[in-house]
């Protein structure tokens, strides 16, 4: 027994007991906590001792608002709309700019919503085929980063404000030094990057000082494997992946479906070839080995846990499976030689219309045998093309340097100034690398960035940076095609671009920031640049380039005993660039659950050898680094691993993101040894996971069905002893495919942008609180060691036969006449008792009022098509019946029929896979009709009778198999 008084054999005993499709929530349930249950019994979270009034003002202040800002911005003057409209603002009336946020170097293709010349919303950009109108929920939380108070607001001088004449004065002392040693001494330092205009100033400073020195400082770039493409190909490659055309998908610890900046593209071509194999075009499989559970291992076809020690093994058992000519044996377990078999078999019946992915952290080794592969499986122009890196510092023989080579160069005192462009390399960096003391020899050190953040405050000199949504700049997105970057808003503090800085530099003039744009394609007549303005972006996509054939590889396998610790980004705050935001700090993660920390993540069978539990504290022992973190048990994980998760420990994030969690910096391999022990701490985890459980059920909430027979058996629905009620115009119903579904929370966040949705915090969380309108329940099932994960989005269901309208003793839940359950505030006196009769758990209750002290300013962030609630009413999904009522209107105005296909509520339209279907289920015609005659589709809780609009389409299983431990 574990110190958290968990039973690890009786768990196991107890699973091994259930049928096949029992599905379970968490270790805490199965256990049966005190903590759990209490969770699980209430109807709705009891009352709990408030947040004291210096965290509560925080949070809604670095949440909701920025400070100064006046209800009413402005639209830059040379922005150019997306569609045709007035020339000035009608007030009421919303203007749409295409625009781009970079994420990771990586262009984000996106429509800016502006009310009045204020930003209000993001979503993807549906001209653009990287994009196809979703995104990611880093995408939908920038709108939020925009209008943080704590980015920075003016430049400084060793932490106190100064002005930018000081700046420009500094930086022409430091240029006239530079120009006569031809820029010896110049080490830049920059975040990852595809800028052409930053490209364009970057050459004209080389040949003006050739002696300067340039280096990357992006955590988690794919660094190695551009590396590893130009030794195999003899130029460094960019991979793009092709999933919609890959029937059959090998992922070696990669995640392609998980957070990061191609996210979207991957996830909406994995979802496209799902659709075919459902329409019998093919298959769908899926093949996963890994060290810690990931969305796309969760999507598996069939999982294998296993150490990144023995990745090498693995590549080669499947080399040889595929025909290579290996001399070494693998070292492998009979399991683990039984998943390359099947994998291997996939693979060799699909040639052509296969993939094999791995993860850029791999050895480079590794991933010169995976391209040997690929070409192996003809996957070249089918499944994958090769082209030139977008990334600045990848250029063929030109590579910019790591920062090992920064630390060399600044102990040996070469370094006289040092510029650190958009990047925050001291929390991030290998701690052997010492750069924090190794910057306080330097002359001259400036950083320029959006947060004073840790590197800043190393520095003699910072600079504040334009946030994508109020500067001008260009980037290319995944496919290689020129987005340019135009502002919604008028800078909002003393800021300006990293081209105005440059050129401050270069020129002591303080130049206009759409210049530089300007200049990089001035070869665009005038007429071709407001158009691409208008579309959102400039040139298309990059070209494949032609590859040799990919030489033999020696695959080095190492030695290795004991634990290994791996370091991956945080899922919701990456490597702590997003830490400030408190949407992304209160989505829970889309395997733990968790919000507002990081954890070290342990297998069920190491977490019973050093006896803890979830929340129990444990000290991890890394080289360089000793870490004291709470302890999180994740099913599925290999035994031999530690994960840790980056991006906190953070002291110059903000109010939200400061003193969360633990710090620890990124490894120089793929893993490390390590070594873990409990200690006498004991955390508070706020995790979403046991929360709201659903009432027992004969029938599971997750339905799955064999591909060969994609169909469930039809439930008589009980009779009902209310009449039906009288209804008119579109009926509004929703189908959500759960054969589709990832788990990525995209779509939460896009409905706490479009709602108004207030963030309560770590404490609320933990009392069962938090606030999310649209919630996605995981599901484990099978054993405790190696069990699958399923994932269902839990809406509002507007049931037909409603319990909540019967249980409200003041009418505040009604039934519209087009099928909504809807919420009149004003009425509500916060009862509670609507949320006693939902059986789905999907009414929330405000505790607190987030917006009574709240400053004017407040209101330039938050959607004014919705209303802000106060303390004391229910919340809960309303289908955006704001977005419906706007198209009625809009047909009106127009004097046609309202066409209901025209709605698209905000879950459903950021979707990357496109899982979510909703309109007039009255309409035989409407998606959302086809998907309720779909052979897959269920209503969840049906025995209840409570008749929901919202419904499912079953999971389909691929084959045999599942999840080895």
């Amino acid at each position: 027994m574990s110190a958290s008084g968990m039973d690890f054999a009786a768990l196991r005993e107890h699973l091994a007991g259930l049928n096949g499709a029992a599905y379970w929530r968490g270790l805490e349930a199965l256990a049966a906590t005190p903590e759990a249950q209490a969770l699980i019994e209430a109807e709705f979270p009891g009352a709990a001792p408030l947040l004291d009034r210096r965290r509560f003002l925080q949070l809604m202040a670095a949440s909701l608002a920025m400070a100064g800002l006046a209800a009413c911005g402005k639209t830059p003057e040379h922005a150019v709309p997306t569609v045709r409209q007035a020339p000035q603002l009608t007030p009421g009336v919303a203007s749409w700019y295409a625009t781009a946020i970079p994420f990771c170097g990586i262009a984000q293709p996106v429509l800016g919503k502006t009310l009045a010349g204020r930003p209000i919303k993001l979503e993807g950009n549906p001209e653009h085929p990287m994009s196809g109108g979703t995104c990611d929920a880093f995408t939908q939380a920038a709108i939020l980063q925009l209008y943080d108070p704590d980015r920075s607001q003016a430049p400084r001088f060793k932490g106190r404000e100064t002005s930018w004449d000081e700046v420009s004065g500094a930086l022409a002392r430091q240029r006239l030094m530079l120009d006569a040693v031809h820029g010896k001494g110049l080490h830049i330092v920059c975040g990852a990057s595809s800028s052409p205009t930053l490209a364009r100033q970057f050459e004209a400073l080389r040949r003006r000082w050739p002696e300067a020195h340039f280096y990357h400082a992006e955590p988690f770039a794919e660094t190695e494997t551009l590396r590893t493409s130009e030794r195999v190909f003899g130029l460094p490659l960019q991979a793009r992946r092709h999933l919609q055309n890959a029937e059959v998908l090998v992922c070696l610890e990669d995640d392609p479906l998980g957070s990061g900046p191609r996210q979207t593209p991957l996830q909406r071509g994995w979802a496209e070839r799902r659709r075919q194999a459902v329409q019998g075009q093919g298959a769908a499989l899926s093949f996963v080995a890994e060290s810690i559970p990931t969305l796309t291992g969760a999507a598996a076809t069939r999982r294998l846990a296993i150490a990144p020690s023995r990745l090498p093994d693995l590549t080669l058992a499947l080399s040889r499976a595929l025909g290579e000519n290996v001399a070494d044996q693998p070292r492998l377990s009979t399991r683990q030689l039984n998943w390359v078999e099947a994998a291997a078999a996939a693979l060799k019946a699909h040639p052509g219309r296969s993939l094999i992915c791995v993860g850029p952290q791999a050895a480079a080794d590794v991933q010169a045998q995976v391209m040997r592969l690929n070409q192996r499986l003809r996957a070249h122009g089918q499944t994958l093309e090769w082209q030139v890196p977008t990334l600045l510092g990848y250029e063929r023989g030109q590579f910019w340097a790591p920062l090992e080579q920064l630390s060399q160069q600044l102990a040996t005192g070469e370094v006289s100034q040092l510029i650190l462009l958009d990047c925050n390399p001291i929390p991030t960096s290998a701690p052997e690398l010492g750069l924090e003391g190794l910057m306080q020899k330097v002359p001259f050190c400036l950083h320029a960035g959006l947060y004073y953040d840790e590197s800043a405050a190393h520095c003699h000199w910072h600079v504040p940076l334009n946030h994508a949504l109020d500067g001008w700049t260009d980037a290319r997105a995944a496919d290689g095609s020129a987005c340019i970057v135009q502002p919604l808003i008028e800078p909002m503090y003393s800021t300006r671009t990293v081209h105005q800085l440059i050129e401050l530099w270069l020129t002591s003039a303080d130049s206009d920031a759409l210049s530089h744009v300007r200049s990089t394609w001035a070869h665009i007549e005038q007429e071709q640049w407001r158009q691409a303005l208008a579309d959102g972006w400039i040139e298309p996509s990059a070209k494949a380039v032609d590859v040799p054939a990919a030489p033999p590889v020696v695959l080095n396998l190492p030695d290795s005993e004991g634990l290994e610790a791996v370091v991956r980004p945080d899922p919701c705050v990456w490597d702590g660039r997003f830490a400030n935001l408190g949407w992304l700090q209160e989505l829970p993660k889309p395997i733990s659950s968790l919000t507002w920390s990081n954890v070290v993540g342990l297998s069920p069978r190491l977490a019973e050898r050093i006896g803890v539990g979830n929340g129990d504290g444990v000290d991890v022992a890394l080289p360089g680094q000793l870490l004291r973190g709470a302890a999180w048990i994740e099913p599925g994980q290999a035994d031999e691993v530690i994960a840790l998760y980056a991006g906190y420990g953070r002291s110059h994030a903000g109010r939200v993101g400061n003193g969360l969690g633990y710090a620890v910096r990124s490894l120089q391999t793929s893993s490390v040894s390590a070594s873990v022990r409990s200690n006498a701490d004991r955390h508070t985890l706020a995790s979403t996971q046991v929360h709201h459980v659903l009432p027992d059920d004969e029938t599971p909430p997750i339905r799955v069905v064999p591909r060969d027979r994609p169909q469930i058996p039809a439930e008589q629905i009980p009779v009902s002893l209310y009449s039906a009620a009288a209804d008119s115009g579109p009926q509004w119903g929703m189908v959500i495919d759960l054969d589709l579904c990832t788990g990525c929370n995209a779509c939460v966040t896009a409905c706490q942008a479009e709602n108004n949705i207030a963030v309560v915090g770590a404490e609320q969380v933990a009392n069962g609180r938090s606030m999310h309108w649209l919630r996605i329940d995981h599901y484990y099932q099978g054993s405790l060691d190696a069990p699958r994960s399923r994932f269902q989005p839990l809406p509002c269901m507007h049931c037909e036969q409603a319990p909540c309208e019967t249980g409200c003793p003041v009418n505040a839940t009604v039934h519209s006449r087009d099928g909504l359950n809807q919420m009149v505030y004003n009425r509500c006196i916060g009862t509670r008792t609507c949320a006693s009769y939902c059986p789905y758990k999907v009414r929330r209750f405000n505790w607190l009022d987030w917006s009574a002290n709240a400053a004017p300013s407040i209101q330039a962030q938050r959607n004014p098509e919705v209303t802000v609630r106060s303390r004391g009413v229910m919340e809960k999904c309303t289908y955006c019946t704001q977005r419906i009522s706007a198209a009625r209107i809009d047909s009106k105005q127009r004097g046609g029929e309202f066409d209901a296909s025209t709605v698209v509520t905000a879950c459903q339209q950021t979707c990357p896979s496109q899982a979510i279907r909703f309109g007039d289920i009255a309409d035989p015609a409407s998606a959302v009709s086809n998907g309720r005659r779909d052979p897959r589709h269920y209503r969840l809780l049906e025995a209840l009778g409570t008749r929901p609009r919202t419904s499912y389409l079953a999971r389909i299983e691929d084959g045999e198999g599942g999840d080895e431990a």
